[in-house]
């Protein structure tokens, strides 16, 4: 055990891990943005930026998120008058955490990302025991929005949460290490909650990241191995989120709710002996495989319990088919943040009833402009060719999938969990000086400041 003059030591040497972790925990409550909440936190982020050294980093990345601020800001003031009413004011905590990362040595980056993991589980926990607490004794069973509060957002949450767990565990690397033994228990809990979301969106950014994983498992081996290798994990899977189907079947479908808490009792006992439910998947590749198979019936399940999905998914194409419109009447500075839906309420087409265009890219173009959305996918390519551990790549394309048919941009906790568990800011990156990292920090500092008294000034 550390002693406590250790563990103050501990915490003196790793301060930075602990404000980014910190941040995600904030981040992740306050789900589309609290101007006043971010714009303190990105004060005092940005302060402890103010004592980083030279650091190296990717500027492509770095410049393509403040010209994106950049750009949100002009449109900000163009349509309200002033920077606080729009994006920017709590987006612009994205470069900051970019560029503090950067500043994060290789040990760190694992140790943080072991610690989003934890915050994803306990996510995961407490949005169960919230659902069984609200089925049993309240009578009312819906889908799992946990700590975010939509069912969409709170599955890719858990989605990459479970990419960023099997990087911990499964990579074979020496950052494996003993997390294996800490970690794998959490991962049936993530998975039964992904399967109360009932998020199909989630679920195929999450099967799109694991073909990825496949494909790079051929390219390195034989289709034999790769059929081995791939099983296991989509045998996990199928269990996984088969447990969640059940619990949300035994809550909302039968007429004795209670029968939930029994299935809740088998993901518990699940979660104790997952190691060995592991070796077992290992040890007999035949078993993997019929497991593996079952996943199509999961899958049909999901559907079934959802038939609406398909006429959801006709809406969202509908949708960027009206935004792309806007679009090619507004393409310098786009039509203003917010301004979407209220211009679909009056316009000819189908009126949609929510604020987000379910395709980040289509949507930030309509609204901030085609640079702005450039931009965007200048960091979503630069993120999917940079070379890193499969199941970093696999999770970057499951997020950047999601975007294309979702609203996970828009959600902080979402964007920085990407941003601490798969961006590495200084693989393939260049050096900035001390003075220009400090230079960088203070005009964002004066940027969050000047937005925390406009706000206030407006109340």
């Amino acid at each position: 055990m550390l002693s406590a003059i250790e563990k103050g030591k501990w915490l003196l040497t790793h301060y930075l891990v602990i404000c980014l972790f910190l941040a995600l925990l904030i981040l992740t409550l306050v789900g589309v943005g609290n101007v006043v909440l971010v714009s303190l936190l990105g004060i005092l982020l940005c302060l402890v930026g103010l004592v980083q050294h030279a650091v190296k980093v990717d500027l492509w990345v770095l410049g393509s998120l403040l010209i994106y601020n950049l750009f949100s800001m002009i449109a900000s003031y163009r349509t309200f008058g002033n920077t606080v009413d729009g994006y920017a004011a709590v987006q612009m905590i994205f470069p900051v955490i970019y560029l503090l990362l950067a500043s994060l040595s290789q040990q760190e980056l694992v140790l943080l990302r072991r610690l989003c993991v934890v915050w994803v589980g306990m996510a995961a926990v407490i949005g169960m025991l919230h659902f069984v607490y609200g089925a049993v004794w309240l009578g009312s069973a819906k889908r799992l929005g946990g700590l975010l509060g939509n069912p969409n957002g709170f599955g890719i949450f858990l989605v990459l949460g479970w990419f960023a767990l099997q990087s911990c565990t499964l990579s074979g690397t020496a950052e494996a290490g003993d997390g294996k033994k800490s970690f794998l228990s959490m991962e049936p809990l993530l998975l039964t909650a992904l399967g109360l979301t009932l998020s199909l969106g989630s679920f195929a950014a999450m099967a799109v990241g694991v073909l990825v994983l496949l494909l790079q498992i051929w390219q390195q081996s034989s289709r034999r191995e790769m059929l081995l290798r791939g099983c296991v994990p989509l045998a996990k899977l199928t269990l996984g989120v088969g447990m969640g189907l059940l619990l949300y079947l035994g809550a909302a479908r039968t007429n004795y709710p209670w029968v939930c808490l029994l299935v809740f009792a088998y993901v518990i006992f699940a979660a104790y002996y997952w190691r060995r439910f592991e070796d077992f998947l290992q040890s007999y590749p035949r078993w993997s495989l019929s497991i593996a198979a079952c996943g199509l019936l999961v899958a049909g399940a999901a559907v079934a319990i959802r038939p609406s999905a398909m006429a959801t998914f006709a809406e969202r194409l509908a949708m960027m088919q009206n935004g792309i419109h806007y679009l090619s009447m507004h393409p310098l500075w786009g039509v203003g943040p917010y301004q979407w839906r209220v211009l679909n309420l009056y316009d000819n087409d189908i009126y949609f009833n929510t604020n987000h265009i379910h395709n980040a890219f289509i949507h930030v173009g309509v609204e901030m402009g085609l640079v702005a959305g450039a931009v965007l996918l200048i960091i979503a390519i630069r993120g999917l060719v940079k070379k890193r551990q499969s199941w970093m790549l696999a999770g970057c394309v499951a997020f950047f999938f999601h975007c294309l048919i979702d609203t996970g941009f828009f959600y902080l906790g979402i964007v920085t969990l990407v941003l601490l568990t798969v961006a590495e800011p200084g693989h393939g990156g260049r050096y900035l000086s001390a003075r220009a990292v400090k230079g960088v920090f203070g005009l964002l500092e004066l940027v969050f400041l000047c937005n925390l008294i406009c706000y206030v000034c407006m109340i």
